[in-house]
């Protein structure tokens, strides 16, 4: 058995759904792309802001020879009766417990063995690394990329998370995927309210609203307006994807809302404390932005989706200490009353 053949079967051991090898070469053939983005104001500002570190895995790993790239499918079959009450949306991506430490533990565990029985470095990233972990993904071979810039996986389709271990064992690589199946279908662009699938194969993250729902930077009225009722993520282009249609439920408890909801009570989250905050967002991917980013996206739906009813409760937020927070509130309470 060979090294890659070793890492294929210990993946399924420690159950990671998907994975593949691409060289650590740089990923050059990006970067005239990620100027243009740069120029056009399309990144969203999370990223590695040297775009040479975006493209050379060297900068953080000197030695880099292979990168071992994996996907964990997060497309879970669980039903939830939308409530007789003012609620929210989160996306599937932060149901359950966050994607970060379910898929870094697997790396994690992958990258002991590895180093236990062949030796080498080995480093792991899950949306924490600088490359672009979606070039990474269709290098590796585990997937194409569609209109909505997602990978799209033949196994998972696209929902699913990407993590990745630089070392400096060679393993061979495997095919990668620059080819698209999308043809003539427009569908993702199409159902995007914000317009940020802009082109073919190319998003405005500044407008996605799963950037929305994160950032904290002031959001314009027109895009606050166009948020619907999303907490956190967004996941209208991946559900409408006819890709996606016939990718099998994946049964992970871990990955079901148990202690949040897939629609969260808009009254309990403009009114819970930290600690509670911490109980039920603490474990999931949403958690890292704050509760008062969750209580402005609460106020924006409530905006979309009036309710005369929680007035009061809106109106407490214009002597909130968070500026953001008191606007957002006077905004809604604008809204209520149109």
């Amino acid at each position: 058995m060979n090294i890659k053949e070793l890492c294929i079967q210990k993946s399924k051991e420690f159950k990671i759904d998907i994975i593949g090898f691409t060289s650590a070469a740089p990923f050059s053939y990006i970067e005239e792309t990620l100027l243009n983005r740069q120029k056009k104001g399309y990144l969203s500002g999370f990223e590695e802001k040297d775009i040479k570190k975006r493209i050379d895995p060297c900068y953080t790993f000197p030695n880099a020879k292979t990168i071992i790239a994996v996907g964990e499918g997060y497309h879970v079959n669980w039903h939830e009766e939308v409530p007789d009450r003012p609620y929210g949306k989160l996306s599937k991506a932060a149901w359950g417990l966050d994607y970060h430490a379910v898929l870094k533990n697997k790396l994690n565990q992958l990258s002991d063995y590895l180093q236990k029985n062949l030796g080498g470095d080995y480093k792991a990233f899950v949306d924490t690394g600088p490359l672009i972990d979606r070039e990474v993904a269709k290098r590796a071979g585990l997937g194409w990329q569609g209109k909505n810039c997602s990978v799209i996986s033949p196994i998972l389709g696209s929902w699913f998370f990407i993590g990745y271990l630089i070392t400096d064992i060679e393993i061979e690589p495997d095919y990668p995927c620059y080819e698209s199946y999308c043809e003539t279908c427009d569908l993702c662009q199409k159902v995007c309210p914000t317009n940020a699938l802009c082109k073919d194969y190319e998003m405005n993250a500044k407008k996605c609203i799963s950037y929305l729902t994160q950032t904290k930077e002031e959001i314009s009225p027109i895009l606050r307006g166009k948020m619907g009722r999303q907490l956190y993520g967004c996941d209208l282009c991946q559900s409408i994807c006819p890709y996606n249609q016939q990718i099998p439920f994946q049964d992970k408890s871990y990955f079901y809302p148990l202690e949040t909801s897939a629609y969260p009570d808009l009254e309990q989250i403009l009114t819970m404390s930290n600690k509670t905050f911490n109980e039920i967002y603490g474990s999931t991917a949403s958690a890292w932005r704050g509760k008062p980013i969750l209580q402005r996206n609460a106020l924006i739906a409530l905006a979309n989706n009036p309710n005369s009813h929680l007035v009061p409760l809106v109106q407490s937020f214009l002597q909130h200490p968070n500026v953001t927070l008191q606007k957002t509130a006077r905004w809604t309470l604008q809204k209520i009353e149109d």
